[in-house]
C-alpha cells in the first residue's frame, strides 16, 4: 500500500508521453543551418566550384564570383569559358561577365564576337556594353557587320546605351541599310542634321521603325525647341496619320505639366487637326 503513490505519478507520466502526438514531437525547434555552408564562398571555394562535372555547383560558382565581383573573379570564368562548356553553362557565363562589368573580361568577349552560335555573339554584345571602358565600342561597332540579324539589332541598340557618339555616323548607315533599331540610337546621340536625315526616311520606311527615334529625339534635354518643333512638324506634314496622332499624344500625356514649348503647342495642334475617321489615312 506504501508504493501506491509512486506507482500512481508514474502511471500519470507516462499516459502525458502516450498523449503526445507525432505533430507535436515535431514542432521542435530545427537544428541550426551548418554555418558553412550559409556563409558565402570564398574566391577559392568558388574557382573549385569550376572543376566540378556537376552543372548545379558550376553554376553555384559562377554566381559566387559574380558577386565577389573583383578582377581576380574573371580569370577563372574566362578559364571555364575556354575549356568548353554545354550551350546553357556558356550562355550563363557570358551573361554573368556583362554583369560583372570589368575590363579584364573585355579580351574574351571581343574573342566571342565570333563565336558560332548567334546567341553567344548577341549576349558578348550585351556584356561588352555593360564595360565602361574605351575599348568596349569598336567590338560593338564590329557587330554592326554580323551575319545574324538579332546581333545586328543587339550592336545598334548597345551603341545607344553606352552614349556612343562617335558611332553616330556608322549607325546612320547601318540604319540605311536595313538595320531598324539603329534609329532609336540615332535619336539619342543625334544632332539637328541627324534628326533631318532621319525625317527624310518618313514615307520611304515604316513609321514604326522611325517613330522610336522621334521619340528619343523628343525626349532629350540638350536638343533645342527648335529642333523639337522641326521634327514634330515635318512628321505632320509627311505622315498626318492617325499613327503619328497617337504618338504625339504619348509624348505630349508625358510632358512637364509646366512644359510651354512651342513643340508642344505644335504637338497639340496636330492633335486636333488630324482626322480619326475610319477612312483617315494611318
Amino acid at each position: 500500500m506504501h508504493h501506491l503513490p509512486r506507482l500512481s505519478a508514474v502511471s500519470v507520466c507516462l499516459a502525458a508521453i502516450a498523449t503526445l502526438s507525432p505533430a507535436s514531437a515535431q514542432r521542435r525547434p530545427p537544428a541550426p543551418a551548418n554555418a558553412a555552408s550559409a556563409r558565402p564562398l570564398t574566391l577559392r571555394e568558388a574557382t573549385q566550384r569550376l572543376q566540378s562535372a556537376d552543372p548545379d555547383e558550376i553554376t553555384e560558382g559562377v554566381d559566387a564570383l559574380t558577386r565577389i565581383g573583383t578582377a581576380e573573379a574573371v580569370a577563372p570564368m574566362v578559364t571555364l569559358v575556354r575549356s568548353g562548356l554545354p550551350d546553357e553553362l556558356l550562355d550563363l557565363v557570358v551573361t554573368k561577365l556583362g554583369i560583372l562589368g570589368r575590363p579584364e573580361a573585355i579580351e574574351e568577349l571581343g574573342s566571342l564576337l565570333h563565336h558560332r552560335r548567334p546567341a553567344v555573339r548577341l549576349r558578348a554584345v550585351t556584356a561588352l556594353s555593360q564595360i565602361r571602358d574605351d575599348r568596349s565600342r569598336p567590338l560593338i561597332e564590329s557587330g554592326l557587320r554580323d551575319s545574324n540579324a538579332g546581333v545586328r539589332a543587339e550592336a545598334a541598340r548597345a551603341l545607344g546605351r553606352i552614349n556612343a557618339r562617335p558611332s553616330l555616323a556608322l549607325l546612320q548607315r547601318a540604319f540605311e541599310r536595313n538595320i531598324p533599331e539603329a534609329a532609336e540610337s540615332i535619336g539619342a546621340l543625334g544632332d539637328a542634321a541627324a534628326a533631318d536625315r532621319l525625317l527624310e526616311s518618313v514615307g520611304r520606311a515604316p513609321l514604326s521603325v522611325l517613330l522610336p527615334g522621334f521619340r528619343r529625339f523628343l525626349d532629350r534635354r540638350d536638343l533645342t525647341d527648335p529642333v523639337k518643333l522641326r521634327i514634330v512638324e515635318q512628321l505632320v506634314s509627311r505622315s498626318p496619320t492617325t499613327q503619328v496622332k497617337a504618338f504625339l499624344q504619348e509624348w505630349v500625356r508625358e510632358l512637364p505639366p509646366a512644359d510651354r514649348s512651342r513643340a508642344r503647342a505644335r504637338a497639340e495642334l496636330a492633335i486636333r487637326q488630324i482626322n480619326d475617321a475610319p477612312g483617315a489615312p494611318r
